[in-house]
């Protein structure tokens, strides 16, 4: 009984332990999927070795969007949608 329920502490905790690094790998896949086919060669080479969350290189992603094309340009739609889900 008593290693029962070592067990089961042990998997809780390899599970909290684990659930910030899935979450992660999760949104990176979320990203991929939402912006893979308007991401260059350089950005996804940019994406993979990008240490920050998925969110934050969508963000920057939109920003050097702004800055070629213009605030309001239709191009940068892609990369505001990925950041609003």
């Amino acid at each position: 009984m008593n290693r029962i329920i070592m067990a089961c502490v042990a998997f809780g905790l390899i599970a909290i332990l684990a659930f910030p690094f899935v979450r992660d790998a999760y949104a990176r896949h979320q990203l991929m999927g939402k912006l893979g086919r308007t991401m260059t060669q350089q950005d996804h080479q940019a994406f993979q070795s990008w240490n920050g969350d998925a969110s934050s290189f969508a963000r920057s992603l939109l920003n050097r969007c702004k800055l070629e094309n213009g605030p309001d340009a239709a191009a940068c739609e892609p990369y505001r949608l990925a950041l609003k889900n």
